[in-house]
């Protein structure tokens, strides 16, 4: 159903769109078309459904409105032009809102005249068409000039510390060759900082006589390292010609790439980043596509008896079953990367396998036999033209000696195999090698954990059950919604996500794999109260756990003694009722303290087993912290879609704030800096004397570092204060009332000052705001006292011990994981405002 808007801008010009309003639960999302003529402000509601849908809309700046197109560019429509949004928004920074609304959307248009039915895959090549209507590489002197131009520009650049050898095998076929080392060199133009400088190797294979003229000759006009042309004297096979070729590489890494194949956008930088990230990774490999947009492979499983598949082959590449990043059997010859030191450990490829065919999976073999992990990231995206260079006849070439090696490989590794499962059987499990279960986590949406604590604590709850060797797929329940700024960073991790249209409902989902899962983590009450009964008809042998957050009715029932219109005692006798349900049925509760669990026991008496899983505090690193005298003024974190922030920021403005102008001069007074997403007009309106309403921030890390002191002004809540454990994990020393300060087992005076009225508020503030030394205490006692509460290894030894409470397996050996070294995902704050609009 479409409903057409006009958005009045900043500087009068106005910009419109036209909305698809998808089913009930899924909101609405930015499309096309969007210009800059003068208008007014209004939207056009007739198509609303009869419901009483209203949407929700504010000002906003030509600059948003350049981002929120090129979001929807890159994020959205199925034929996505570009790839990375902020990097689209640098190239129109300088031209006038109209201009560079009118580019945009000209270049896009064009380039869909050029293609009138874009291939669903077009994204991953930014506009250019995977291929031609018969796969047929471009003319080779096409090629040779657009090397040419892209050389010349990538000798502009400044060339990364980090070396890459890539051995790209050849046999003849010079137009195809020619095709892939142009996409080399435009991808590797194109990253906005290259991860490794290139070294090309090209493993000339003894091709017919005059068949590589014009690659020769490049070559040699290059003379510069990057494309390197290694002639052998004779036939020496596939396999040969890679360990040959791996014998010139300089490089500390080294990837082996076919020379049928095109790359994508981000293809290495993804690679590196994931080799370097798992710090037990030995072997990764890219999702390959066919020319035409599906699913080639994504990683590949062993069988029992030594037979190989390719996994997702001929399936839609975009569905999240295969879309996420996992332990494989093996990864295809096509393209691997790994660490030169290890390959050249391992021996190469094994010889017994030449001329071809089966290498690859041994080498992924012997990797894990040295206690390293084989991962397939599909964020890597490659093109494979399979069959060009080795053709597709078993009983000639290459393939004939197909079978041949499956039966060696076969018998190498039968001790390795017999932990395997017989051919085409319990595909969910061997999909993802070495887990040691599935489970299905279900909340209310994707979280956002640069926006709010809960989401932060079901980040890191995602890692740590990774970590345990579990499966794990997550369930945005309320509305399905894919964002691919919070979605992307999970799949990179290992996090299957479930998302519409992949998954049509709930229920269907759960009926048609319910019985997939070993076990069942639901957050929230009322997701758990609206599907337990689907859950427990459909898994009834998964366990099921509960992540409180915190006691919905308890803090219900605080706000409504502060703010007795706010909440009625009906709503809060629905939701004890509710929450008392959901903990007599499940087989396990996850409190996020012991205060909180006491509280549970006293007011429900709940039937399920009870474990504290404190949240675990993510410390960013700071190379040059700043002390005491670096820092001025006092800061409130917390999002203001929960109620608390709101009623303690205006209690803070409005009580202590007169007192601490009472008692300093007006310079001593600290500036109160207001941070936190969709702040209400109430809190805009604070602006001013004293008082910068931030808004959201989505790097906290340089604002914090400045700033001396937090506060947690709460009147009424519950659980665990994310914005308690963020403040202190940055190093400032806080300032909190009771109700903030709950749960985490602080000591007045020693790790937090506590007040809860405004006078020994406003003198806790000066107090720890004008002391160095008093400052400097507080900063060295919290964060002791964070590091032995709520340090990784904690929580997560916790979290196994909850699994193993209900009867679920954990690994014997956490598996290390990147998310310690990798930022937080972001979304694009304000700039996404136009990504996805609220309607109900």
């Amino acid at each position: 159903m479409p409903l057409q808007l006009s958005f009045k801008l900043i500087d009068a010009s106005t910009a419109i769109h036209t909305i698809r309003l998808a089913e009930q639960a899924s909101g609405g999302y930015v499309m096309l078309p969007l210009n800059a003529e003068p208008l007014t402000v209004e939207a056009h509601l007739a198509d609303l459904p009869a419901n009483g849908a209203q949407l929700c809309w504010r000002q906003i700046s030509p600059r948003l409105a350049k981002l929120a197109m090129a979001r929807q560019l890159c994020a959205e429509d199925p034929a996505t032009l570009f790839t990375d949004a902020l990097a689209l928004l640098h190239q129109l920074e300088q031209l006038t809102p109209e201009r560079a609304l009118d580019r945009l959307w000209h270049r896009y248009a064009a380039w869909l005249a050029d293609r009138p039915t874009p291939l669903r895959a077009a994204g991953w090549l930014e506009g250019r068409p995977l291929a031609d209507g018969n796969f047929q590489p471009p003319p080779s002197q096409a090629s040779i000039v657009r090397i040419r131009a892209l050389r010349a520009l990538l000798l502009e650049q400044p060339r990364p510390q980090r070396r890459l050898s890539l051995v790209l095998p050849i046999y003849g076929e010079e137009a195809v060759t020619l095709r892939c080392l142009a996409s080399l060199l435009q991808e590797q133009l194109r990253a906005p900082a290259p991860t490794a400088e290139l070294e090309i190797l090209c493993i000339d294979d003894a091709s017919p006589a005059g068949s590589l003229d014009q690659l020769a000759a490049l070559v040699a006009e290059c003379g510069d390292g990057l494309l390197q042309l290694v002639r052998q004297p004779e036939n020496l096979g596939y396999l040969r010609s890679c360990n040959h070729g791996a014998s010139f590489a300089t490089g500390e890494l080294i990837c082996f790439l076919n020379n049928d194949t095109v790359v994508t956008p981000g293809w290495l930088s993804e690679l590196i980043r994931t080799l370097e990230g798992f710090p037990d990774a030995g072997l990764v490999g890219p999702m390959f596509l066919y020319p035409d947009g599906r699913l080639q492979e994504a990683g590949g499983i062993v069988w029992r008896d030594g037979n190989a598949w390719n996994y997702g082959r001929d399936a839609a590449a975009d569905d999240p079953a295969y879309g996420f990043c996992r332990d494989v059997d093996y990864i295809s010859g096509a393209c691997l990367l790994m660490r030169t030191e290890l390959f050249r450990r391992i021996g190469g490829f094994d010889n017994r396998y030449a001329p071809a065919y089966y290498e690859d999976t041994d080498l992924a073999m012997a990797v894990r036999d040295l206690g390293y992990r084989v991962l397939m990231q599909p964020l890597a995206k490659v093109i494979h033209y399979e069959g060009i260079s080795s053709g597709r006849d078993h009983d000639s070439g290459p393939k004939r000696f197909q079978e041949r090696n499956a039966r060696l490989f076969c018998s190498k590794w039968q001790h390795q195999l017999e932990s395997h499962v017989d051919s085409g059987t319990a595909v969910w499990h061997e999909r993802n090698r070495t887990r040691v279960g599935r489970i299905l986590v279900m909340e209310a949406s994707l979280p956002t954990p640069d926006r709010d604590a809960g989401s932060l604590y079901i980040f890191n709850l995602l890692n740590d059950l990774l970590a345990l060797g579990w499966d794990v797929s997550y369930l945005p329940a309320d509305n399905l919604l894919w964002q691919p700024d919070y979605g992307i960073p999970l799949q990179r991790l290992g996090v299957e996500v479930l998302v519409h249209p992949w998954v049509a409902s709930v229920d269907q989902l759960l009926e048609q794999r319910g019985d997939h899962y070993e076990a069942i983590l639901i957050a929230r009450p009322e997701v758990a109260d609206r599907w337990l009964e689907a859950i427990k008809t459909h898994a009834p042998l998964a366990r099921l756990l509960y992540y409180t957050h915190d006691l919905h009715h308890l803090r219900m029932e605080r706000q409504r003694a502060i703010e007795p219109e706010a909440v009625s005692s009906e709503a809060i006798e629905r939701m004890r009722r509710c929450e008392q349900r959901i903990l007599d049925v499940v087989d396990g509760v996850l409190y996020l303290s012991d205060d909180e669990q006491r509280q549970a026991v006293e007011r429900l008496r709940p039937r399920a087993a009870g474990f504290v899983l404190p949240p675990r505090v993510r410390r960013e690193a700071q190379p040059q912290p700043q002390g005491f005298h670096g820092r001025q003024g006092v800061v409130f974190l917390g999002g203001f879609a929960h109620p608390p922030n709101t009623d303690a920021v205006l209690w803070y403005v409005h009580e202590v704030l007169p007192l601490l102008r009472q008692q300093a001069d007006t310079a001593a007074v600290p500036h109160l800096h207001v941070v936190g997403a969709n702040p209400p007009p109430a809190i805009l309106a604070l602006a001013g004397h004293g008082v910068t309403v931030h808004g959201y921030v989505a790097n906290l890390a340089p604002l914090l570092g400045r700033l001396r002191l937090g506060i947690a002004p709460l009147r009424f809540g519950a659980g665990v204060k994310g914005k308690m454990l963020t403040t202190m994990a940055a190093g400032l020393p806080l300032v909190a009332t009771s109700v903030a300060a709950e749960g985490l087992g602080l000591r007045d005076g020693v790790t937090v000052r506590l007040a809860d009225d405004p006078k020994t508020f406003a003198a806790a503030v000066i107090a720890l705001h004008s002391s160095a030394e008093l400052w400097e205490r507080h900063v060295e006692a919290a964060s002791a006292h964070l590091e032995a509460g709520w340090g990784a290894s904690v929580v997560r030894e916790r979290l196994a011990q909850a699994l193993q409470g209900v009867g679920l397996p954990v690994a014997t050996v956490a598996l290390p994981l990147p998310e310690e070294h990798w930022p937080l995902p972001l979304g694009a704050g304000p700039e996404g405002l136009l990504a996805s609009y609220n309607i109900r």
